[in-house]
């Protein structure tokens, strides 16, 4: 589950003759996985060693796990020393072992080719370790031995409470490979299907840090049970978890809870190589996981444990220790408020918390004016607005709930429509009571006005009521204006720009570059609403991707660690320019990236799914693609969360197209259009789905209902008056069409000016569509050689792209080097000398009419200049030419290219 292209690629390792180690904690299914490795190898010997023995106690292990008539072969000697050793009796013990473990495997790969999986190698007793490293290192490789270990954590060492770290070998060529946590849609997917509601399931995945074992029991213990109950259950098994571990260990673990964003880096300032080892243990057993530079306890519910059982004076010198290596002023005064300290003022707080807010580090701004407010000090109700709004937008879960039972008591206006603003931000489900509080709260106030109107349109935006948005985020702009609030203004203008967009107007660019000329640099924490972000967005519309993608990447470097939203939001568009550019292990590192801060910063798990689903497409697999959109399609249902529900829809359609389950394709773009059309969308520049929808319906042999789409796509594309790359999606689609009702010739026309085109605009994945699509086109008209020429184009073109779903997708449809109806004969062709020529020799010639140079040529169409050179070869014998002069003139008195 999620571990598909890992597991294929140790299964090659260890029958390629190699070794492997796979490392996992605690509960990550280091088991199971060997187990799969296992059960998909021809010939494997299966060996599980559950406790550290006398010396050559797992060499004996090893040997009963293997046929008896093996052990037959062996001679007595051997035999008895594997079966029975005696170590004390021998001169030579490791080497006699060793021997024996030789001539076993050895035996064993006379009659075939095996691999050795060994778990639990934590409990190799030294003498049976070393014996089988240099029996390894004998017999291992291809068309012989392979050998997989599972290794796991030991039992903490007495003497230093830390778990042991594996012994190292010279001799034996190892690869390591840590065995990577479950991506949310796995755990969701592994528990729903034992009946775990989907809700349970999530809260599961982020208390186990995708560890699956340690969420399979947090899970259980939810059960059916009341919240209260789930609470002290959790509490329980975490007091279990903690109960063995050396004061060492707990010192380190104790200082991470009483942390806000604990790191290595301050944990090794505090306990040196203890920490450090503390830290490697606590891992190992499932207590605490990394995300990214930042650790957290596993569950959440641990640091509450480990904090209850430490009295108030050693609170307060742990507080005072950390206030002491505090990486910054507002950490220290944080820190410093909880030990007690009487110089650190409810003011000094609260700048300190503007500090940080001003810095995009809103989790921690919310911690520190909840600590001013707590001084009770006249300015109690201003920290407590301030407070809320910054838990909101840090999803600073801590506090929120201190915050939210502050907020009822407000009663100046401005405070109170500022607090019912950010409660709408937190949950918009029913937000009209919220609302009409509000707005009756500020009615005569034109800048709260302008704050209500605008969280509305905001709201109606998510939920696809795009008109009525549009029209408050206009009458916000107003209010903003007269309130002289420009910051107001521009925040009103960008959400009006976005709904603009979605419902495919074309005053969308005027309204963000009104925006954009009265916006200053954006806040932090709020730069993926900002003009910038949407405007970059409009590019990567565009298909200006140069230009999106440099936007992303200095908006990525300013957001900084702790932004939150802006770091997920970010990165995600960064997945979607990088998808777009067909770079798939890119869009792969970005979409880790991404997940990793939606994990820590609790990033809805409906944005992470869209991500990968993104990703996969480009870099993964259709499989999976498709696996993580319905997945995420069944959420966005649960949740009522028609935008997620769009955007999961598009991708599933996308991945099932590609996997030729053609019903499943239609099904998922009807209701696509169905949604689109109740909510007035019109825009076909940012999903993209459109032409694929087209595809479906034209393969599926619904071609009226093709043609009437594909017609919509152009009438949307002349109002936006961009996206080029919606014209080449386009083009093919309408050959896909052609092709359907027979009118080769025009399908071959469309086809190839898509890929012409696509090739111009650096578009990859789109050209190599339509190559594909071309070589559809040429083998139904018995043109095998264009057809065989296109298809290989085609992969020419994804090669150097590592999209391995689109060439796994050409490579089965277009085998490399495979006869395609070779006994059909070649339609004929006329008398035009051009008209010989193929495809690629086609462009070519066009391009050295332009005057391109071969070097120019190559890096236009993706090929080698070796390939140039030999293709013009080619185009001098068929058209009788003898120089780029000649050529150049045949191709220009041709008239059009």
């Amino acid at each position: 589950m999620g571990r598909a292209r890992l597991l294929a690629s140790v299964t090659a390792r260890v029958l390629d003759g190699q070794a492997v180690a796979v490392h996992g904690p605690r509960g990550m299914g280091r088991t199971t996985f060997l187990d799969l490795v296992a059960s998909g190898l021809p010939t494997a010997v299966v060996v599980r060693i559950a406790r550290l023995g006398t010396p050559g106690h797992a060499a004996t292990l090893i040997a009963q796990s293997f046929d008896p008539s093996i052990l037959e072969e062996l001679p007595e000697g051997m035999r008895s020393t594997l079966l029975d050793p005696r170590p004390a009796d021998w001169p030579h013990p490791t080497a006699r072992l060793a021997d024996a473990l030789t001539e076993l495997l050895t035996a064993q790969a006379g009659h075939a080719p095996f691999v050795l999986v060994i778990d639990d190698v934590q409990y190799l007793d030294e003498l049976s370790d070393h014996a089988l490293r240099t029996a390894a290192v004998r017999s291992l490789g291809p068309g012989a031995f392979g050998l997989l270990l599972g290794v796991g954590p030991g039992e903490p060492l007495p003497e230093t409470g830390f778990v042991p770290t594996p012994s190292e070998s010279r001799d034996l060529p190892l690869l390591h490979i840590d065995l990577p946590p479950f991506a949310g849609a796995d755990t969701v997917e592994m528990l729903t299907g034992v009946g775990v509601p989907t809700d349970t399931a999530l809260w599961a995945h982020r208390e186990s840090g995708g560890n699956p074992g340690l969420a399979h029991e947090i899970a259980e213990s939810a059960g059916e049970q009341p919240a209260a109950s789930i609470s002290h259950a959790e509490h329980g098994r975490a007091r279990e978890r903690v109960h063995a571990l050396s004061e060492t260990v707990l010192t380190t673990l104790r200082r991470i809870a009483a942390m806000h964003q604990p790191t290595v880096a301050v944990l090794t300032r505090l306990g040196g190589s203890d920490a450090a080892d503390s830290i490697r243990t606590a891992k190992q057993l499932s207590l605490l996981v990394s995300e990214d530079e930042y650790l957290r306890l596993t569950p959440g519910a641990l640091g509450e444990v480990l904090l209850e059982s430490v009295d108030s004076d050693e609170l307060i010198r742990l507080h005072r220790e950390l206030a002491e290596h505090a990486s910054s002023l507002p950490l220290t005064r944080y820190h410093l408020a909880l030990a007690g300290d009487p110089s650190t003022t409810p003011a000094d707080l609260a700048a300190s918390a503007r500090e940080s807010a001003a810095r995009g580090e809103h989790d921690l701004a919310a911690q520190l004016y909840l600590l001013a407010a707590d001084a009770g000090t006249p300015e109690r109700a201003e920290w407590i607005t301030c407070c809320l709004e910054n838990a909101v937008i840090g999803k600073e879960a801590r506090v929120l709930h201190r915050a939210i039972e502050g907020a009822a008591e407000l009663t100046e206006p401005h405070q109170r429509v500022r607090a019912d603003i950010a409660l709408l931000e937190l949950d918009a489900s029913s937000p009209d009571e919220l609302l009409i509080a509000a707005m009756h709260a500020s009615e005569r106030y034109p800048e709260l006005q302008a704050r209500v109107l605008l969280q509305r349109a905001r709201i109606l935006l998510g939920t696809h009521d795009l008109r009525t948005a549009l029209d408050l985020a206009q009458r916000s702009v107003e209010l903003a204006a007269r309130a002289g609030r420009p910051d107001l203004e521009v925040d009103a203008l960008t959400v009006g720009a976005a709904a603009s967009h979605t419902l495919g107007e074309g005053s969308a660019r005027g309204l963000i570059e009104k925006a954009s000329a009265l916006a200053g640099p954006p806040r932090p924490g709020q730069v993926h609403t900002s003009p910038r972000y949407i405007a970059a967005r409009f590019a990567l519309h565009d298909d200006d991707l140069r230009r999106a993608r440099s936007e992303f990447v200095d908006m990525l470097a300013d957001v900084g660690p702790d932004a939150g939203y802006d770091t997920v939001h970010v990165l995600r568009s960064l997945v979607e320019v990088v998808a777009r550019q067909g770079r798939g292990r890119e869009a792969l590192e970005l979409a880790g990236r991404a997940t990793r801060a939606a994990t820590h910063f609790d990033t809805p798990v409906a944005t992470t799914w869209y991500i990968e689903a993104i990703a996969e497409t480009v870099g993964g697999s259709f499989e999976r693609a498709a696996t993580v959109s319905a997945r995420g399609v069944e959420l966005a249902r649960e949740q009522g969360d028609e935008r997620y529900l769009r955007r999961q829809l598009a991708h599933l359609g996308l991945a099932r197209l590609h996997l030729d389950d053609l019903a499943s394709a239609v099904a998922a773009f009807r209701e696509l259009r169905e949604i689109d059309d109740a909510s007035a969308i019109a825009d076909v520049t940012s999903m993209r789905w459109h032409t694929d929808g087209v595809t479906a319906l034209a393969l599926a042999g619904e071609v009226d209902e093709a043609r009437e789409l594909l017609s919509g796509i152009r009438d949307a594309v002349d109002v936006w008056q961009g996206a080029p790359g919606v014209a080449v999606a386009a083009d093919r689609a309408g050959a896909e069409i052609c092709a359907a009702t027979g009118d080769l010739d025009e399908a071959r026309r469309l086809a190839t000016r898509s890929a012409t085109v696509a090739a111009d605009l650096r578009l990859p994945i789109e050209e190599a569509r339509s190559l594909v699509t071309l070589a559809h086109v040429e083998r139904r008209a018995r043109r095998t050689g264009r057809s065989r020429e296109a298809a290989e184009r085609a992969r020419e073109v994804l090669r150097p792209l590592h999209a391995e779903p689109w060439a796994t997708w050409v490579q089965a449809r277009f085998p490399d080097g495979a006869a395609l109806h070779t006994l059909e004969p070649e339609e004929p062709e006329g008398q035009d000398p051009l008209a010989h020529l193929t495809l690629t020799e086609q462009q070519v010639a066009g391009l050295v009419a332009d005057g391109a140079s071969n070097r120019e040529i190559a890096q236009r169409l993706h090929l080698s200049v070796k390939t140039v050179e030999g293709t013009l070869t080619r185009i001098y014998r068929k058209t009788g030419v003898r120089s780029r002069t000649q050529l150049a003139a045949l191709v220009l008195g041709h008239g059009s290219r």
